[in-house]
């Protein structure tokens, strides 16, 4: 398969995901009736992770569609910045699912209730910038090295740091700097000069990239799903059944 039948197959096969995932019916979520100052509860803690489960599948399956439109445009730039998110996005759906459903397994609730309120409401920003105006409680969620770390358990078998060097790689077209000009640019030769040209970045340049942003919706389905279930839901199965039927028995969870 050359370079251009892998490209073509790689956009097929994100389309499908984007189709399983849309396909979603996403359900009401009425917040359980406890008190802001009690005690959390089981049902507390499982609505939190609910409310972020279906919050982050939103939210990857409108990037990696618009991966799709920006791919199917031209504009390679910002395909490489979505191939960033989404990596970024399965990265954080493992590292929640692994932490939050070991509170729940050794029924720690206040733990995975306030665990799960870094990770919803979270924000660096906000608590530097307001955290001296009381009475408001303003926390911080993990940040992104953190969880990226942590995904390196997920490629164990690939080495110590894949995760980090993937994240790495992607991160770097997404700066301004050599990996993203060279989308840009090209190098000839006139008589004894080098000279540099400007023109608009081909598709065929996505290759370096679509792969990961594909790769990323298997860890963020299957671990989305396992959150999901630690709270009695099954809305997610069928999506991953879905999923393991089009691309085949390797589509597993780690």
């Amino acid at each position: 398969m050359n370079e251009g039948e892998e490209l073509a197959r790689l956009v097929r096969e994100i389309r499908e995901t984007v189709k399983i995932m849309l396909a979603v019916q996403t359900p009401e979520l009425p917040r359980p009736k406890v008190a802001h100052d009690a005690a959390a509860t089981r049902e507390l803690a499982q609505w939190s992770m609910r409310v972020y489960a279906y919050s982050l599948l939103c939210q990857f399956r409108e990037v990696l569609d618009s991966t799709l439109l920006l791919f199917d445009s031209g504009h390679v730039p910002a395909v490489f910045l979505c191939c960033r998110s989404l990596f970024e996005m399965a990265a954080h759906s493992y590292y929640t699912k692994k932490r939050a459903t070991d509170h729940i397994k050794k029924e720690d609730y206040s733990a995975a209730w306030n665990f799960m309120l870094g990770i919803n409401q979270g924000s660096r920003y906000m608590k530097e910038k307001y955290e001296k105006l009381p009475p408001i409680e303003l926390v911080e969620g993990p940040h992104i090295s953190q969880v990226i770390n942590g995904f390196n358990e997920y490629f164990k078998e690939h080495g110590d740091n894949e995760a980090r060097e993937k994240y790495s790689f992607l991160s770097e077209f997404c700066h301004p700097n050599s990996f993203a000009f060279t989308n840009h640019i090209d190098f000839s030769e006139k008589k004894d000069d080098v000279v540099v040209t400007f023109a608009k970045p081909s598709p065929k340049n996505c290759i370096q990239v679509l792969p990961d942003a594909w790769f990323s919706s298997m860890p963020l389905l299957f671990s989305l799903n396992k959150l999901l279930e630690a709270c009695g839901d099954k809305t997610l199965n069928g999506a991953v059944h879905e999923f393991i039927r089009i691309f085949g028995p390797g589509a597993e969870e780690r």
